[in-house]
């Protein structure tokens, strides 16, 4: 079954008319989500500049400041000369009327209120209900860098520096599944970190399946960046990617409708666990995307994938596409890689095809032009040997992942049954970090050449975009339209995040 047979029966007009109508719909979405993401308490502002004493939950995982912590906390409840008073809103008894409830989305009155803590607890973990003080203020904007829009973009209003914690409460009954995911993450990477004794090793091992960059030393970080190889540890969606492989894998011997079904409740779970930043929701958007066309036999191509995900992303938090760099930079590379990666093959037919080379090459290149006046705009550097590279580590990555989970599965288990798949992940590991100070140390490694202005990046991709769709045109077949699986991979291998 396919959606062709619409576009060859509908006329012109009706098609335009269509488009149109969808187009005025998602604007007025878009508008409504925008001043709804934006907003902030008008019972809070009145206490910015104030000491405030509140009541909430803490609503992601706490993440490293410096020294302290970074806590993100869903306040209810402050407190005012010793009365307690309730900020949000009452809801419905029932969970399905308030999940239809139209003014849960739009009306900014119903907007959860969210604070970011900087605080130095040590025993402050998600899903936990805390009762803090501080002074409220509203994000700082700098010249480098606008705080605001960021933390927005994450749904954050306001937040408190030195903030000091008074009683913690037990975890929350409707946070048990995501705290149960987090908690066996964790474990798996300690099983990883007894597996790899190597601090280096089992911090990259670990990042490039499940954790990201949080686990690697500051060195070490820039080093990445330097070498052009920072991607490699940030979380992108070729860990969904492969999730998604996985599952539909051992369970293909099952309907499709239930592998599928299966595959998906799989890849939202692992989404969950792993954070669900901007880069993992649009590869899992595309990854579902891809599950439904082929439990359904639908017709789909990745261009129309990642469109689709891009513009839901964009209705839901309108704020992210200029507040957020990780959507930014996700959505450019994917685009690049999409329009120009195979393309790009016809340019380097010189480049041997044996072990994937020309592909890494193409798709390095496309990459890298979709994605150099973000890049450039975020930092104002790009690594001189960024292709390079990737050319000899990125073809590496997949069986390190793989070396790793193994590694750190059959350490649940007995530690001496990880030792083969130990020592395979010492030599790739090794091989990596090897490569990334190598070429990090060299001269010139980090080419600076300033933060380019927005108007660039608009006349950059005017120029660019056109023509690429025109190679795409040219050079796209029907196989891209029957299997994103492979599009998606080698889309999230390439992806730079500043």
């Amino acid at each position: 079954m396919n959606f062709d047979w619409f576009y060859k029966k509908k006329s012109k007009t009706t098609l335009f008319i269509i488009w149109f109508f969808v187009i005025i719909v998602s604007s007025v979405l878009i508008y409504l989500r925008y001043n709804f993401v934006t907003s902030r308490s008008e019972f809070l502002m009145n206490r910015e500049g104030k000491e405030v004493e509140l009541h909430g939950v803490i609503v992601t995982e706490p993440t490293d400041f410096g020294f302290k912590k970074s806590l993100t906390v869903e306040v209810d409840k402050i407190k005012i000369s010793g009365r307690e008073v309730f900020l949000n809103p009452k809801t419905s008894d029932s969970w399905i009327k308030d999940l239809l409830n139209p003014r849960k989305y739009f009306d900014s009155h119903f907007r959860k209120n969210r604070l970011r803590v900087i605080t130095s607890c040590a025993n402050c973990e998600f899903g936990h209900k805390i009762d803090f003080t501080g002074t409220l203020s509203l994000p700082k904007i700098t010249e480098d860098f606008d705080s605001n829009i960021f933390l927005l973009s994450r749904g954050i209003q306001f937040e408190i520096v030195n903030g000091k914690i008074g009683k913690i409460y037990e975890l929350e009954q409707s946070y048990r599944l995501e705290s149960g995911l987090y908690y066996f993450k964790n474990l798996f990477v300690e099983k990883i970190k007894i597996a790899l004794p190597n601090r280096e090793e089992a911090a990259l091992g670990a990042g490039i399946l499940i954790t990201g960059k949080g686990e690697l030393s500051k060195k070490t970080l820039e080093d990445f960046k330097r070498s052009g190889l920072i991607h490699m540890v940030v979380l992108s969606g070729f860990n969904v990617s492969i999730v998604s492989q996985v599952i539909i894998s051992v369970l293909s011997f099952l309907p499709k409708v239930i592998t599928g079904l299966l595959g998906s409740v799989g890849i939202i779970l692992f989404c969950i666990m792993v954070g669900g930043g901007a880069t993992v929701i649009r590869s899992m958007i595309m990854s579902l995307i891809g599950i439904v066309a082929q439990v359904f036999d639908l017709n789909h191509s990745a261009l129309q994938a990642v469109l689709i995900a891009g513009a839901l992303m964009i209705i839901q938090n309108p704020i992210i596409i200029i507040g957020d760099p990780s959507f930014q930079l996700s959505f450019a590379c994917t685009l690049g890689l999409i329009l120009l990666g195979n393309s790009a093959k016809h340019f380097f037919s010189f480049v041997p095809e044996k072990f994937g080379l020309r592909e890494v090459v193409s798709s390095s290149v496309a990459v890298q032009i979709f994605s150099l006046p973000l890049l450039l705009r975020f930092s104002g550097a790009i690594s001189s040997y960024g292709i390079l590279a990737n050319i000899i580590v990125v073809p590496f990555i997949p069986f390190a992942m793989l070396a790793v989970f193994f590694a750190g599965s059959t350490c649940f288990i007995n530690q001496n049954l990880s030792i083969v798949f130990s020592i395979v992940s010492h030599f790739l590991l090794g091989y990596m970090l090897f490569v990334v100070k190598y070429i990090s140390g060299l001269d010139g490694a980090l080419l600076e050449i300033g933060k380019t202005s927005n108007f660039f990046i608009i006349c950059w991709y005017v120029v660019v975009i056109p023509p690429s769709v025109m190679l795409y045109r040219k050079y796209s077949n029907n196989s891209n339209c029957s299997n994103i699986r492979k599009i998606t991979d080698d889309t999230n291998k390439k992806i730079h995040q500043d």
